[in-house]
């Protein structure tokens, strides 16, 4: 697990909230809190959809427990945007079973994809600054760190390229 601050705060928020930088990834909840706490659980209510728009989802992300960041973007943004900056926000991302399945493909990785049960990047806004955290969870215990090390260098490198100055704290 690795804590970045982003130095440029205003670069990050356009990131996330306007353009399509992150919306490869999946949501577990977003927490925004402006003139309330505006609380979104990313996890899917199947019941809402119909069979086949649950197979279109599934053939699509091979996922069908959390919402896309496309999806709830939008939301988010206009929950946000503003004259006023939010008090705080924490969004957490869990990168696509693809994604997982290539970081274990990696030959540096020592942990099979099916041990992986997320990996995941907690964005936070709090006193103007924000803070990139990273996570892993697997379904049973792993002394392995392969996965933690290349996950961290996949963050990174996702921030570096999407232009984000940060410093890890």
């Amino acid at each position: 697990m690795i804590a970045l601050e982003i130095k440029g705060t205003k670069n990050m928020m356009n990131s996330l909230l306007r353009s399509e930088q992150f919306d490869s990834f999946l949501v577990e909840e977003a927490v925004i809190t402006t003139f309330n706490t505006f609380h979104i659980d990313g996890h899917l209510v199947k019941e809402f959809y119909s069979s086949e728009e649950l197979e279109t989802l599934e053939s699509s992300r091979k996922s069908l427990v959390f919402s896309s960041w496309s999806d709830i973007r939008p939301v988010c943004f206009q929950l946000i945007k503003g004259k006023k900056t939010p008090v705080s926000f924490k969004v957490v991302l869990h990168a696509t079973p693809q994604l997982i399945e290539k970081i274990a493909a990696n030959p540096e990785c020592g942990v099979a994809a099916n041990l992986i049960r997320s990996l995941v990047l907690n964005v936070r806004y709090d006193n103007g600054k924000v803070t990139c955290i990273t996570g892993s969870a697997f379904t049973t215990f792993i002394m392995d760190k392969s996965v933690d090390r290349l996950w961290e260098t996949y963050v990174r490198q996702l921030l570096s390229g999407f232009g984000l100055d940060f410093e890890e704290v």
